[in-house]
This record gives C-alpha cells, structure tokens and sequence, in this order.
C-alpha cells in the first residue's frame, strides 16, 4: 500500500509555484510564453523539492503545467521524490495575448489605460487576445477537484503559477475575486508552498500551510504584473 494512504481521510495537495525567471525581475508578462527558470530559479527549485522530501510525506502524485518555467520546477521536483510529473495545460497562467513578451510599461504604452481596467475589472476583463482570471479559475479549479476525488487519503504535489494559483486559492475558499487580487490575500512567492487539506467525508477544506518559503535563504516577492503600481515583478 502507498505510504499516503496513511494520512486516512484527509487529502493533502501541496501547491507550489514555480521558480523566479529572468522576466519575474523584468516585470515582462509571460503568460503561455516558454520561460525557462534563471539559476536562482532553480536553485530554489532545489530547495523547494528537498523540503518537500522531508516532510516524511509519501506523495502519490506530482502535477504540473506544462510551460518551461513550472515544468522545469516540476522535474527537479520528481527527481527528488522519485516520481514523474504529470503534466497538463489546464494547470497554465493567465494567457496573455497580445501582451506577452512586453514590459508593463510597454503595455501601458500601447495599451492606454487597459492595465489599470484589469487591475479594477479583474473579474471580468479579457487580456486582448488572451483570456480572463475567471477563465484561468475555471480551468483550475476544475484540475484541482478532479484530482482531489483521484486522490481521496492520499498527498499529491501540483505546480502552477502565481495568478493561476491565486485564483485557485480564492475558488478553494469561496473568496471575492476582486477582494482577493486587491488585498492580495492569496499571493506565493516564487517555489513558496501552500498545503490545502480536504477532509474526504465533509469536503471541507483547510490551509495549514500558506505562502511558505522557509526553504530559502531569500525569499521572492509576492509582486505580479497584476498589481498597478509598479516595484513589483511578474508572475
């Protein structure tokens, strides 16, 4: 029997999100763009998998998005938990259409005003030729229930993004989409680690573990090209 099972009927799904890029410092959307992980990045990718290693936690599956920069994550991941990453497209940040590739300055360039539209609209604005956070939270959370009922009494590990993972989040915890993005209640920081536990019998959720980063000597920033004003780095 798989060790998970132990852990009876409680569900366990460690959320992390990926590694820093180069384009996290930039503050350059990345949307479904392939960006590969800058040597912190997988420096901390390191540090997450072998924190994860030591929690004594028979894991019984590992997803990921299958964009370079969590898929990445995701591989050093299962290098170190001995298992293969099941990668899938639902698991994807915010499609960025016509945005991705640019700066946020450069969006605000030629994009007058539409930065701070989905700043206030986060609920329902569409990123020209792109997609909407509402989208993004119906895919995901769509992913994240399915594998819950796959996984009932066991802990699996999902790989993700920061928007994506907020949406996530706010779904899990029947939250106010507008409130969370402005209060930026469920931001991650780059390979931080927020644990969700279902009880299989009532379906109720917990988070015993939020936005944690004590695997590295210098945590990332929360910031996102979702924020309005600027300091901040991109998801």
């Amino acid at each position: 029997m798989n060790n998970s099972h132990q852990t009876g009927a409680v569900t366990r799904v460690y959320l992390v999100r990926h590694g820093e890029t180069a384009w996290n410092l930039e503050r350059r959307f990345q949307g479904h763009l392939d960006v590969p992980l800058s040597a912190v990045g997988l420096e901390q990718a390191r540090a997450v998998a072998s924190w994860l290693a030591e929690q004594g936690v028979g894991f019984a599956a590992l997803y990921s998005s299958d964009l370079a920069r969590a898929a990445q994550t995701a591989r050093v991941i299962g290098e170190r938990l001995r298992l293969t990453p099941v990668y899938s497209e639902r698991l994807r940040e915010v499609h960025g259409g016509e945005w991705q590739g640019l700066l946020v300055e450069e969006v605000e360039a030629r994009y007058p005003g539409q930065m701070a539209e989905w700043h206030r609209k986060i609920d329902s604005f569409i990123v020209p030729g792109g997609e909407s956070i509402p989208s993004v939270q119906e895919r995901i959370f769509a992913f994240y229930e399915a594998i819950v009922d796959k996984h009932k009494g066991e802990a699996v590990v999902l790989v993700s993004h920061g928007a994506a993972l907020a949406a996530l989040i706010a779904a899990i915890h029947g939250w106010d989409l507008v409130n969370t993005w402005h209060t930026k209640r469920a931001r991650m920081g780059n390979t931080a680690v927020t644990v969700i536990e279902i009880d299989s019998s009532t379906g109720k959720s917990a988070t015993p573990l939020f936005n944690s980063s004590s695997h590295l000597s210098e945590p990332t920033s929360m910031g996102s090209v979702l924020d309005a004003r600027t300091g901040m780095v991109a998801p």
